[in-house]
């Protein structure tokens, strides 16, 4: 049995999870996508009643084709056998207030995945056998592409410093003291950094071809806060509205020139490595691994307990294009977490076909879509 009832941002909890806040909906409607906010009650059997906000996102392609993207959601933690027919309830449950053409909900769950890097994933078609199991409808199926990365580094905070640089490759802590001893100046700036750091980052990622965001995106995120909405028939807030997150500019200098500079969300107990960009001069300082290093002290003293450090390859293959990006994340130690990454409940098979042949037939770079 599972209630929805649609909501205001206001009413959502406080939490860790930044993708399923509020403010982040707000901040990507402000974008031009559209947020759609709920609250919802289930019980699922052998488990007690379960109680989350459920945030949808909604899309259009470059088609026309439109589709509802849940980030990180459901964010509540639910037994392997019953997250096939959590998700088949609650993309029947949000129907009624989606559009009429959409194609399907994405969800991309919290979720482990139920294979390791050491045990591959079998087949697609196996691997949504195992998703649909228990399902009335078998509507859940693998999309081609990722939108948030599934492999991670989550680096443990709530350790002392100590601890957590002995966890650290050796090649690592050098890098990070050969930063300190070349005297790399750190600091944590406002938003008046953020239109050097944003040049930094769009020459990185032209220079890697990697998607970035413009200049007002990120404008609108430092300055976004959420808006004190009433519902449609007045309703008010449950409680007293949650803290937005936070966003700092940490930024790595050696005689006053930006050499490394970062976003970093922090949403509770959690700090989330966002956006980066970094210069080709003095890359031998090793600046980037001294601003890592930074910032997970800053986040440590904010109350963070948790940084992940949002996407990694799936393994160290020296073939993959982004094999540095593995070797520089899993340096600095911390586990590596593997979600079950993106599915989709097919509300229009016909549609949802062509829909997937434009995923496919995209020439964009492979990239994190936040």
């Amino acid at each position: 049995m599972l209630t929805i009832r649609q909501a205001i941002p206001d009413d959502f909890p406080a939490q860790d999870n930044l993708f399923q806040t509020g403010f982040w909906g707000n901040m990507k409607t402000a974008c031009g996508q559209q947020a759609v906010f709920f609250l919802v009650e289930t019980v699922l059997p052998d488990s007690k009643p379960l109680r989350f906000p459920f945030m949808l996102l909604l899309r259009e392609t470059a088609d026309g084709y439109t589709y509802a993207y849940a980030p990180r959601a459901p964010s509540v933690t639910v037994a392997d056998e019953f997250r096939g027919t959590l998700m088949e309830a609650l993309a029947g449950a949000v129907r009624p207030w989606l559009p009429a053409d959409c194609v399907c909900l994405r969800f991309d769950p919290p979720w482990k995945s139920f294979y390791s890097a050491k045990h591959p994933a079998p087949t697609k078609e196996l691997a949504e056998l195992r998703m649909n199991f228990g399902t009335s409808t078998a509507r859940l199926k693998k999309p081609i592409s990722e939108h948030l990365c599934p492999d991670t580094v989550v680096i443990n905070l709530a350790l002392p410093p100590e601890r957590i640089l002995s966890s650290m490759r050796q090649t690592t802590r050098n890098s990070i003291r050969k930063a300190y001893r070349s005297k790399v100046n750190f600091a944590v700036r406002g938003k008046g950094t953020l239109e050097s750091w944003h040049r930094l980052y769009t020459d990185t990622a032209k220079r890697k071809h990697f998607y970035y965001e413009s200049l007002p995106y990120f404008r609108r995120l430092f300055t976004e806060k959420k808006e004190r909405l009433t519902g449609k028939n007045g309703t008010v807030p449950l409680s007293a509205p949650p803290p937005d997150p936070e966003f700092h500019i940490l930024t790595a200098r050696k005689d006053n020139v930006l050499l490394s500079g970062i976003v970093l969300a922090l949403c509770g107990r959690t700090a989330y490595y966002m956006y980066a960009g970094s210069s080709l001069a003095q890359r031998e300082l090793m600046p980037n691994y001294g601003l890592q290093w930074e910032a997970m002290l800053f986040a440590r003293r904010k109350g963070c307990t948790a940084y992940d450090l949002m996407g990694i390859p799936p393994n160290g293959s020296k073939a993959h294009p982004m094999a540095g990006l593995y070797i520089f994340k899993t340096g600095f130690g911390g586990d590596h977490v593997r979600y079950c990454g993106a599915w989709d409940y097919l509300y229009d098979e016909e549609a949802y076909r062509y829909f997937c042949q434009e995923e496919q037939l995209s020439s964009l770079q492979p990239h994190t879509v936040l």
